[in-house]
């Protein structure tokens, strides 16, 4: 198996992200595939087998790509004028089946609409989301789905990412049977905007539709796929890494202020980095972009080599499972029944 890997355009410098890769390529039984500087890369890799007295056995595959889309880029205009960017060039040789999935933490919009350019959407889909994976206190994970991908959304939108989610949450968690919840403001059925409302509507035409879910049910794992608009996910999502952040640095203030605490926080300090680690959106793994014809993979800006590699496999688990082919089988037709009765049922 063959993964592009994006070792530009990150938060953390490319030494950080080529480590990731090198880690995934040993540890999973892929070939990694880098997009990047050339000498950059080659000169890192050759660094990174020097420090472990090694000779570099494997040459890897280097797809040169000098162009660099920063964060701050427009989406749209960067893909059209870097066209030697990683990002690019990456999408291009997944396109011609040169590789089985691409990976990269740049920028989400460019990584979005490189993909919509490059790879065209499953068809079906209207809107690709991003779908991002959430620990529970139950210990089972949990797809919110779109983090960002698309700040304003059509009621249908949120139908096609349901769908989306539950091939996901079936092929790649484990679920057999994935229960679908709608992010609002509260459980009730008439609760909401009117995104909201007409939403409900449509997702109740689905078999394993559980209802609307408040932010904190999802922490206690009520449901197995949540679906929202790229809006209120990205801000639920900064909120939720924000929230653990904070109440370790809060916990800690208690804790110098308090003789007897300070006794115990050698026992309890490790104990709450492990708690910040697992909220933190570097760890989730990489988020898919769902509905895009190929494996794509947005790994959080901020990745270290630990969540690349986790990312890398990610990817892996989504090209072994085939899941592009089973979400063009498991969309079926839209029901145009619901969407008659939805115009009668609530106001445009």
């Amino acid at each position: 198996m063959r993964i592009i890997l994006d070792v530009q355009g990150g938060d953390r410098p490319a030494s950080e992200l080529i480590a990731g890769g090198l880690q995934a390529a040993e540890g999973l039984g892929l070939e990694v595939i880098f997009a990047g500087d050339r000498a950059l890369i080659e000169g890192e890799i050759s660094r990174r087998a020097k420090q472990r007295h090694l000779r570099a056995k494997q040459r890897h595959i280097i797809i040169h790509a000098p162009q660099i889309i920063t964060m701050a880029d427009s989406p749209i205009e960067a893909v059209r004028h870097k066209p030697e960017s990683s990002l690019v060039r990456g999408i291009e040789y997944l396109r011609h089946g040169e590789a089985q999935a691409f990976v990269s933490p740049a920028n989400t919009g460019a990584v979005m609409a490189a993909a919509l350019l490059k790879l065209g959407r499953i068809k079906g889909i209207d809107r690709p989301g991003i779908g991002a994976i959430i620990p529970t206190i139950t210990g089972k994970k949990v797809l919110v789905i779109d983090v960002g991908a698309n700040v304003d959304c059509a009621p249908e939108n949120l139908r096609q990412f349901a769908l989306m989610g539950c091939v996901y949450a079936r092929q790649i968690l484990g679920v057999a049977q994935p229960k679908v919840g709608l992010l609002n403001i509260g459980s009730e059925r008439r609760k909401g905007n009117v995104l909201a409302l007409k939403t409900f509507f449509l997702l109740e035409q689905l078999g394993n539709f559980a209802g609307n879910v408040e932010g904190h049910q999802i922490l206690e794992g009520a449901v197995d796929v949540v679906v929202c608009d790229g809006f209120v996910g990205n801000v639920l999502l900064k909120a939720y890494e924000g929230g653990a952040a904070a109440t370790v640095k809060f916990l800690k203030q208690a804790i110098s202020h308090d003789f007897f605490a300070r006794l115990g926080a050698f026992i309890l300090v490790p104990a709450l980095k492990n708690f910040r680690r697992s909220l933190s959106a570097a760890r989730f793994g990489g988020a898919p972009l769902l509905g895009v014809r190929g494996v794509v993979i947005i790994a959080h800006g901020n990745s270290d080599a630990e969540a690349i590699r986790s990312a890398i496999g990610v990817a892996a688990n989504s090209v072994r499972s085939e899941l592009i082919a089973k979400i063009e089988r498991g969309l079926g037709a839209p029901s145009s029944a619901a969407g008659l009765a939805l115009s009668e049922e609530l106001p445009s």
